[in-house]
């Protein structure tokens, strides 16, 4: 893959517009330059690579042509759903392949949705072998509804969603009377403590949907981690109208902008913010052997954020929080401490108490018999008195 290609993705992706001043790869002067941020995104181009890296056409019959034959391909296909995501996947394939008979359209398609939103996504799950982590986009639903139905419900969480000052303040008598305790959720979920006291892993995904995953049995929080990324979602709405709908931030180039804001925050914010060191250098150390992407460490605000942006609510991602503290504070037994769980339930309570009523008679019968000869010893020497000599 050429820089001059990831230049044309990247234009194709966010409208970025032509700078005159580094076409010649020279470092640009010019002042704004979106081309300056390719190297930030460095991380998000092996992920390009990767993505096209694993496309195989099956072309077996001389007539029939890929779908894929050159990144320009690939660029129509993200041009046609960024521009009308109002249409439907049969109509973006009818659309895209109706002047020739190509050959795995359906991947191409699902192809270009893996770069532009970072979905895995598949027309058809039935063929399902390592397709369990995708998501299906049927023909019939227009791009924009397939968007909508793999973000995760927006639910409100009010012990999450409180505003700090309400929740470092005095509970109030209504609080006490019901038990409320409040308590800073967010604050609590700091990357140091989850990896301490509940003896978490951080893992990198590359799909949307897998951010903030817990899997209790091993212990591991998936995290998306393509900061650069969402980074350029954030500048695209920045200064658009805050009820802007799916389909114009899609138009846009741009996924949600409140999704967007959790998944950052949730990273730079909650997990790892810059204020606590332990929680960076885990941070330092998920970057240099776990592939996280370097701008998770990029602290920005005036160029992405709005000024009420500051503290966000989480819509999207509370429940998953919720489902964090909730770990942090009980955490989930493994190992060792899983087995000695396992040992100590009611079965093995019983199957314990069995067995020490066993030995019990056991050893009651030995203190028996032991007895008994100690008697019968006694009786003999009663029985047959030994004289003493002389």
């Amino acid at each position: 893959v050429t820089k001059r290609q990831l230049r044309h993705l990247c234009k194709v992706l966010w409208s970025w517009p032509d700078c005159e001043g580094c076409c010649d790869d020279k470092p640009c002067s010019s002042q704004g330059c979106p081309f300056k941020r390719m190297k930030r995104l460095g991380r998000f181009f092996e992920h390009y690579k990767d993505v096209i890296a694993t496309y195989e056409p099956d072309t077996k019959h001389g007539e029939e042509v890929a779908a894929l034959t050159c990144h320009d391909d690939l660029f129509r296909i993200l041009v046609l759903l960024r521009t009308s995501p109002e249409l439907t996947r049969a109509q973006i394939r009818n659309t895209l392949f109706a002047d020739r008979q190509g050959v795995d359209e359906e991947g191409a398609i699902d192809i270009a949705v893996k770069i532009m939103v970072m979905v895995n996504c598949s027309a058809d799950l039935r063929s399902a072998s390592g397709l369990q982590d995708r998501v299906r986009w049927p023909n019939d639903f227009p791009f924009s509804q397939f968007v909508s139905d793999f973000l995760p419900t927006p639910t409100d969480h009010p012990r999450l969603n409180e505003d700090d000052m309400e929740i470092h303040s005095r509970p109030n008598e209504d609080d006490l009377e019901k038990g409320v305790d409040k308590v800073d959720i967010k604050g609590a979920l700091l990357a140091k403590k989850l990896k301490k006291h509940a003896g978490l892993n951080f893992q990198p995904t590359d799909d949307l949907r897998c951010h903030l995953r817990l899997n209790k049995k091993n212990g591991v929080l998936e995290l998306y981690h393509h900061a650069a990324f969402l980074k350029e979602h954030l500048r695209l709405t920045k200064d658009e109208p805050e009820n802007l709908s799916l389909e114009e931030s899609l138009r846009l180039g741009a996924l949600p902008r409140q999704l967007v804001l959790e998944i950052l925050d949730s990273l730079q914010k909650i997990l790892f913010p810059r204020t606590d060191k332990k929680s960076r250098k885990i941070l330092d150390s998920l970057i240099a052997t776990q592939g996280f992407d370097e701008d998770c460490g990029r602290y920005e605000s005036t160029t992405i954020r709005n000024a009420k942006e500051k503290d966000i609510p989480y819509h999207y991602f509370g429940a998953r929080l919720a489902e964090l503290h909730e770990e942090l504070e009980n955490p989930t037994p493994r190992g060792i401490e899983r087995w000695f769980q396992r040992k100590s339930g009611a079965r093995y309570v019983m199957m314990a108490t069995l067995v020490g009523v066993l030995i019990a008679i056991i050893l009651g019968i030995a203190g028996l018999a032991v007895s008994s000869y100690q008697a019968w010893l006694g009786y003999q020497q009663w029985q047959h008195p030994i004289s003493p000599s002389g």
